[in-house]
């Protein structure tokens, strides 16, 4: 659903709830918002440009149970980028920028690292010196809910025993075979997991939406990739292989929620990420159709490995945190 149509929908609606069940409505003030069983609040102004208000019970200015319904806000209203909080009486408590609240790590990331990670340097077998890469930790590492599409997406680990069937599955898929050449059989497959998994710089990931598993993303350190040498390659860039096996979820809404929460999970993962990149086929035009000026990501130019012709995408933090909450 597209975000103009996801404020057409909400302003014909005069109540509505969050996932977790609390309720708003709208009347002629606002939106009367529940924060929990006894306490409203009140958001104003989510119409008349990039700055909302809430006015709130002082002490309540603080709660964590305000992130539910910040982030209701920032992705249904996608233009808000600056919410003023003011108490019960119009004075002035504190600002909340958009741009802040998508890099707290507490509310969707669920990782080891955090960007809290020492620094280290080391050499791997290719003698190229890098930090030192936290262990991924095995499970969920990243959940957030979409409002547009009213569906969770979440990243895991993946799992070679209970993924390897899905997974083989997923490779054998036409479309696929055509852009990551690797078909084959449960036992390629199973050597193909097994690389991954060893390998220091790779993080390999299934992604879900409400739990239905559609993708896979094989997240990786660019310094140590076949990547770094075609552009200037900073210590903690990162990037992601990409496919989405279950066809249910093709389509472009999908796409900029999987795009959008992958990127974000990726700058999550650590602080001192500051660009993302990305070297898809350069004939794949269906990514770089959905890639190429979203949430910050645009093509750079075309190189040639010595495998194919690709396409150098990226995204610097800053961007996508500028464009960050619109789905």
């Amino acid at each position: 659903m597209s975000d103009i149509k996801a404020k057409a929908e909400l302003e014909v609606m005069q109540q509505g709830a969050l996932p977790d069940g609390r309720r708003w409505t709208l009347d002629g003030e606002g939106y009367q918002c529940q924060l929990d069983s006894n306490t409203f609040f009140t958001l104003l102004n989510v119409n008349n440009g990039s700055n909302a208000q809430i006015q709130i019970p002082h002490d309540e200015a603080e709660s964590s149970k305000l992130n539910g319904w910040l982030e209701w806000l920032f992705d249904i209203h996608g233009g808000v980028a600056i919410v003023e909080l003011v108490s019960l009486n119009g004075d002035k408590i504190k600002e909340i920028f958009k741009s802040d609240f998508y890099q707290q790590t507490e509310i969707w990331y669920r990782g080891n690292n955090g960007g809290t990670f020492p620094l280290r340097w080391v050499e791997n077998d290719q003698g190229v010196k890098h930090p030192f890469r936290a262990e991924p930790v095995k499970g969920e590492v990243y959940r957030r809910h979409f409002h547009t599409l009213g569906m969770d997406l979440s990243l895991r680990h993946l799992d070679p025993d209970k993924d390897l069937e899905l997974f083989t599955s997923w490779m054998n898929v036409g479309r696929v075979a055509k852009f990551w050449e690797e078909e084959g059989d449960l036992e390629k497959q199973k050597k193909f997991i097994r690389e991954v998994i060893q390998d220091p710089h790779k993080y390999p990931l299934i992604a879900s939406f409400d739990d239905v598993p559609f993708a896979y993303f094989e997240v990786y350190w660019a310094l140590e990739d076949r990547i770094a040498p075609y552009y200037d390659c900073h210590s903690f860039d990162r990037g992601a292989h990409m496919l989405v096996g279950n066809s249910r979820f093709l389509g472009r809404r999908y796409a900029l929620a999987w795009l959008k929460g992958v990127s974000h999970f990726m700058f999550l993962d650590d602080s001192r990420t500051q660009t993302l990149v990305g070297e898809p086929r350069a004939d794949n035009g269906p990514l770089l159709k959905y890639m190429n000026g979203t949430f910050g990501w645009k093509k750079v130019k075309e190189f040639d490995f010595p495998h194919k012709r690709a396409a150098l995408i990226s995204c610097d933090r800053a961007d996508f945190f500028e464009g960050a909450g619109k789905v």
